[in-house]
């Protein structure tokens, strides 16, 4: 049972000895605004107002309000090319594909 200090809503249980965290990284929320611009389930293109290096892991979330769906991913810059008004073209690899179903609440 749980002490009267502990404030957390569900009991946390001890990980198994096989388990580990085999990534941690900070994530900046004041990065300028995204556009996101075409997704397939093993990619995404992304229209920002900084260049981003090639191989750079970020974390991204993608939303479809309309469809009450999100998903937050991870994504490998694979190329940034510069575009007029100076923006870029970010395109990723993500780190676990989309599933079909995933996918069609992005497209459809």
């Amino acid at each position: 049972m749980a002490s009267p200090e502990d404030q957390r809503e569900a009991e946390r249980f001890p990980a198994n000895d096989s388990s580990a965290c085999a990534f941690l990284s900070p994530v900046l929320e004041d990065f300028p605004a995204v556009k996101f611009k075409n997704i397939s389930t093993n990619g995404v293109g992304l229209i920002t107002s900084q260049s981003l290096s090639a191989g750079l892991l970020l974390a991204v979330k993608l939303v479809n309000p309309s469809k009450k769906f999100a998903k937050t991913i991870l994504v490998r810059v694979a190329h940034c090319t510069p575009l007029a008004g100076g923006t870029f073209l970010v395109g990723g690899t993500l780190d676990a594909p989309l599933t079909y179903e995933e996918l069609c609440n992005f497209v459809m």
